[in-house]
């Protein structure tokens, strides 16, 4: 029977020593919610490489990232691997660009990488893929699953202190100070990241800038900022969230409009089909002010707060239409007794929805009034 579930509810860590301590061999398959693959290979228990479909884990993107190669040498690294065939790191170590060592240690700390990233999926399925041998081709590298997921459970911990800072990588950041007044040294990486913030990238930008993952622009620009050299500028709208606004501040503008001119069933239309795909905090304001318009008009000018309401056909006649469960719920509890203020009382609908319902029930004459305690 295959391991397979939820990173909810079996955390990888555990996952990980359990293929460990069973001398598995076979393939460990994860997928995230935003559909990001990866595989951890396994060979009686020790891992030997990882794999992922993100493009900033590839190796060409990852040696970039680390300032080993530049995009040009990438690029034509990668037409003489289309057109030979041949793999990519033996490539550049035919063109003199990388050493075997530096390969060796670049591939190693790529897988390594990979499996951090992780420890910070908060969800995501996996499935263990049981085999007799590994057969994929790949170079081999083993890695120590205890030393793995210790680092991966501080990156854990790390990311959270990061997060509470670094909100989101739409954040933009200033440089801030003199490189010589730095509280401490700072690594090459973080001197890539400082050189590249000028206050109006976002650091998601300046991450494909350099072709590295949310963690390590997140962590330098963490880094940046306890040593004094930046600050956190503002948070970068993207042209999704541009494109919301405009939308939000059209249907709010045209909801007022019909307001104005006393269409406020439209209005509330309107606001009502907004809200159903939509967070608006002002829509929402603006909604129960129109209701309570709404309410008051109707209840003042159509139905008497004291009107006593009765039954306009039989019980058989009322059920042959087509009501919401609002609408039928208050159809049944008028007994020619209860008054419009009491039967708002005694149901549990919000008294705007309440009396709407009322309406359409006079509207379609399934009700009537029936008497006025101060006629």
């Amino acid at each position: 029977m295959a391991l397979k579930g939820e990173l909810k509810t079996m955390l990888l860590p555990d996952v990980i020593q359990w293929l460990v301590n069973g001398l598995k061999t076979g393939i460990l398959h994860l997928r995230s919610p935003k559909g990001v693959t990866k595989k951890v290979y396994f060979d009686k228990g020790r891992i030997l490489s990882t794999a992922s479909s993100d493009p900033r884990e590839y190796l060409g993107q990852f040696l970039i990232s680390r300032g080993l190669i530049s995009e040009k040498q990438l690029n034509m690294a990668m037409e003489t691997q289309f057109k030979s065939g041949i793999k990519l790191g033996k490539i550049l170590i035919m063109a003199g660009i990388l050493d075997e060592n530096e390969l060796s240690k670049m591939l190693r700390l790529k897988a390594e990488e990979t499996l951090y990233d992780l420890f910070l999926w908060d969800e995501g399925e996996f499935i263990f893929e049981e085999l007799k041998e590994i057969k994929e081709d790949f170079v081999p590298i083993s890695l120590d699953a205890t030393s793995l997921i210790l680092e991966g459970i501080r990156r854990k911990d790390e990311w959270g202190r990061i997060s509470k800072l670094i909100k989101s990588t739409k954040v933009v950041l200033s440089r801030k100070g003199k490189l010589s007044e730095a509280k401490e040294e700072i690594s090459s990486f973080e001197m890539r990241t400082l050189e590249a913030i000028d206050g109006i990238k976002s650091l998601e930008e300046i991450a494909l800038e350099l072709h590295a993952t949310d963690f390590n622009i997140c962590f330098a620009a963490y880094c940046l900022c306890s040593k004094g050299l930046a600050e956190i500028k503002e948070e970068k709208k993207s042209q999704d969230e541009i494109s919301v606004e405009k939308v939000h501040s059209k249907i709010i503008s045209e909801a007022k409009k019909l307001m104005a001119e006393e269409k406020l069933t439209e209005s509330i239309n309107l606001l009502k089909f907004h809200l159903r795909k939509n967070k608006d905090k002002e829509a929402e304001k603006l909604l129960k002010e129109v209701e309570n318009r709404y309410a008051e008009k109707y209840l003042k000018n159509l139905v008497p707060n004291d009107a006593v309401l009765e039954l306009n056909v039989s019980l058989d006649k009322l059920a042959t239409f087509s009501l919401s469960p609002k609408e039928g719920f208050l159809a049944t509890r008028i007994n020619g007794i209860y008054n419009v203020s009491q039967l708002v009382k005694i149901s549990p609908i919000p008294e705007n929805e309440a009396l709407a319902s009322i309406k359409k029930l006079l509207d379609l004459k399934i009700v009537k009034i029936k008497q006025s305690k101060n006629s």
